[in-house]
């Protein structure tokens, strides 16, 4: 339960890291990323980050970002979408 606890502490320091003007590009290199296209090279830092990402953690954070350029300018919102989801899409969350 700890050990879920600070994956999702992660996570979170992955989405504060991306500007709202940075959303629909970091959703790009998400789905590169799960479509197994290497980011090897890449100048970005998200890119590093996101190849040490777990399948699942890549699903969950493509549908948060996804949410978030939904609701640009409402943090509450998507955050709070961001804990929810995080109990379904990544293993023994309590």
């Amino acid at each position: 339960m700890a050990q879920d606890r600070k994956s999702f502490e992660r996570l979170s320091q992955v989405l504060e890291q991306i500007e709202d003007s940075q959303v629909s590009d970091a959703i790009l290199l998400v789905r590169e990323c799960r479509a197994g296209k290497s980011l090897a090279g890449q100048a970005d830092p998200l890119a590093e980050t996101l190849v040490e990402l777990e399948r699942h953690e890549l699903m969950w954070l493509e549908m948060v970002l996804c949410v978030r350029v939904q609701q640009i300018g409402r943090d509450a919102a998507w955050r709070r979408f961001a804990e929810t989801t995080y109990r379904e899409f990544v293993p023994f969350y309590r």
